[in-house]
């Protein structure tokens, strides 16, 4: 019995040392003492495994693979013993039976690529597979009891652990995913477009780990892992059983590498000893033979080779990945799986998101700007019809005396040419309402700005994190106004409403007003109300001085006369003013009408 046991015993108060005296008993205390520790150890080293250096985690991996490879070398040389029975002692196939070398190192290999396994997934795992892992512990010793009950009844001493190891450690596994198959059926599905989405989705804990041959591995893990989840993904909808399975399939290897473990645990040191000694089919074999010192050197040798690859590939890959934009691995996942991105302020956007958004939008304004067009060009050309319907009005009224004599007035005041303004306005605007081109035009500028509002809205929501930036591919680089193409229909509606102003009516006015007086005969008013206004201050001058002849009221009636003669200049005057020019000034003012007219409809068209 090793001394830390011998120490143990003689610590251990009276009635605890009575009770390890009984083998069964001091084979389950020591059991849950080595399963406990090696669990416990495992969980830290793992959580810690993403952060270590490389020497660090080939030691790791090292020793998880010796302790695994322990119970699998175990189940070898029973397995051998039992065969050395069959054959001649001094023949060849007994002498090949009596080697291990080979046994011993298989069993290192393939414990290694479980420990692997291992070290790369529980970092992944949550409280339920932890939780199943330590319930796995008692489980394990409950099973191990009663199979070796039943072996005792069918197996010689010396096979008897051997294949309780192997039973238990069966049970165990499948009792571990028949737990986590319970737990995944309690779990909604998660459903994935791409394998490019679950890969990113995927966890990757070596992601910027110190060694690179783990990151390297972790990334094509995760590809791996994204891969499949794609696969479950798309077998969760009609074939839910299925998407079971694979989850199950997926994390089976995790649970018998830790039965395995546990079994390992689970022999005791005489019985593990029986690995490096000579083969002998005697129950105690393992008290008393000695050990074979090749067999233990070969099984120490085995983990410093495994640090010394680790240590020695780690570098050397550490010296390519230095001269390459991308690790090895970096490449081929970014060949198979790289995410399109488009870039706006250092952000980063599914670019083919941003595609089928810019598209969306284009058709959403080209929609509205229809919709527009068809409400609002037969609005616009009623008003501007109306418009051209009280031209012949306007014009009567401009011909008339007291029109004329307004007109006089207000050039005296010093206020005509606003009066002619003004006048127009109110008489080409008279009977037009354009407040149903107000109330639509204001609806279909704030049906645009939401159309835009959306469109910013939903580019947050392709906006792309936790995904590293070796894998995204940069397909276009965004400008902050990348929206204002696809809204130019629709931003011609919001411009129109600022260019008509606050009210439709009020901004169609001024507009025919602002065409208006760039014609020739609106720079002709002012003139002619100065000549007009001479020729009735002459007239009654003329008037008064012919009267003074005649005394007082001779002047009065001469000023009287004069003006008389004045209204008949002006009546006279005014005709001929109108048959002259008023076809010429209704041209100039339908010109200004329909160049507003085509001025507005390019607004909404």
């Amino acid at each position: 019995m090793p001394a830390t046991i011998q120490d143990i015993l003689a610590n251990a108060p009276e009635g605890v040392r009575d009770a390890l005296q009984n083998p069964r008993v001091r084979r389950w205390a020591l059991y849950f003492i080595k399963a406990i520790v090696v669990v416990g150890l495992f969980c830290l080293l793992t959580q810690l495994a993403p952060h270590m250096p490389a020497a660090c985690v080939a030691l790791f991996w090292a020793a998880l693979s010796a302790v695994s490879a322990l119970g699998m070398a175990y189940a070898l040389v029973i397995k051998k013993t039992h065969k050395r029975s069959k054959y001649t002692e001094g023949g060849l196939m007994y002498r090949f039976n009596e080697g291990r070398v080979f046994s011993l190192i298989a069993a290192f290999v393939l414990s290694a690529v479980c420990a692997a396994g291992l070290i790369l997934e529980a970092p992944k795992w949550g409280l339920g597979i932890w939780g199943l892992v330590v319930a796995a512990i008692p489980v394990y010793a409950v099973a191990f009891s009663l199979i070796s009950k039943r072996m005792q009844k069918e197996y010689a001493a010396p096979y008897q652990a051997a294949s309780a190891v192997k039973w238990s450690g069966w049970i165990v596994g499948l009792l571990l995913c028949a737990a986590y198959a319970a737990i995944v059926l309690t779990q909604p599905a998660t459903h994935f477009a791409n394998a490019t989405e679950a890969f990113a989705a995927a966890q990757q804990p070596f992601e910027g780990s110190p060694s690179i041959i783990m990151s390297e591995v972790g990334i094509l893990n995760s590809f791996v892992d994204g891969l499949t989840a794609y696969g479950a993904s798309e077998a969760a909808g009609a074939f839910f059983p299925v998407y079971v399975a694979i989850r199950i399939v997926l994390v089976a290897s995790a649970f018998f590498g830790i039965a395995n473990l546990l079994g390992t645990c689970a022999l005791e040191f005489e019985e593990l000893k029986r690995v490096f000694a000579r083969l002998d089919a005697r129950e105690a074999q393992g008290a008393h033979s000695s050990v074979v010192k090749r067999y233990a050197v070969i099984a120490g040798v085995l983990p410093v080779v495994l640090v010394v690859a680790f240590v020695g590939a780690n570098a050397k890959m550490n010296q390519i990945a230095s001269t390459s934009e991308f690790t090895a691995a970096e490449s081929f996942v970014r060949s198979q799986a790289s995410v399109a991105v488009a870039v706006l302020d250092g952000k980063y956007y599914d670019y083919q998101q941003v595609e089928d958004l810019i598209a969306q939008t284009e058709e959403k304004s080209a929609a509205l700007s229809q919709e527009a067009q068809e409400k609002l060009v037969p609005l616009i050309n009623e008003s501007y019809d109306k418009r051209l319907e009280n031209v012949d009005s306007y014009l009567d009224w401009y011909y008339s005396l007291p029109a004329d004599y307004e007109r006089l007035v207000k050039m005296v005041t010093g206020s005509a040419e606003e009066f002619v303004s003004e006048q127009f306005t109110t008489k080409i605007e008279a009977g037009i309402d354009d407040s149903a081109i107000e109330e639509e035009l204001s609806a279909f500028t704030e049906q645009a700005e939401q159309i835009k509002a959306e469109a910013e809205a939903a580019l947050e929501g392709t906006e792309i994190t936790g995904v590293p930036e070796w894998l995204m591919e940069t397909k276009a680089t965004l400008s902050t106004d990348f929206l204002s193409k696809p809204m130019e229909p629709t931003q011609k509606l919001m411009d129109a409403n600022v260019r008509l102003g606050v009210s439709a009516g009020a901004g169609l006015a001024a507009g025919v007003m602002t065409k208006a007086v760039t014609k020739p005969f609106f720079n002709k008013f002012v003139s002619k109300i100065t000549t007009a206004l001479g020729s009735r201050a002459a007239g009654a001058a003329a008037g008064g001085a012919v009267g003074t002849l005649a005394g007082p009221l001779g002047t009065i009636a001469g000023i009287a006369a004069g003006t008389a003669l004045g209204v008949g200049v002006d009546a006279a005057m005014l005709a001929f003013d109108e048959m002259q020019n008023r076809d010429t000034y209704k041209q100039e003012i339908v010109d200004a009408i329909e160049e507003e007219r085509a001025a507005t409809l390019a607004l909404v068209e």
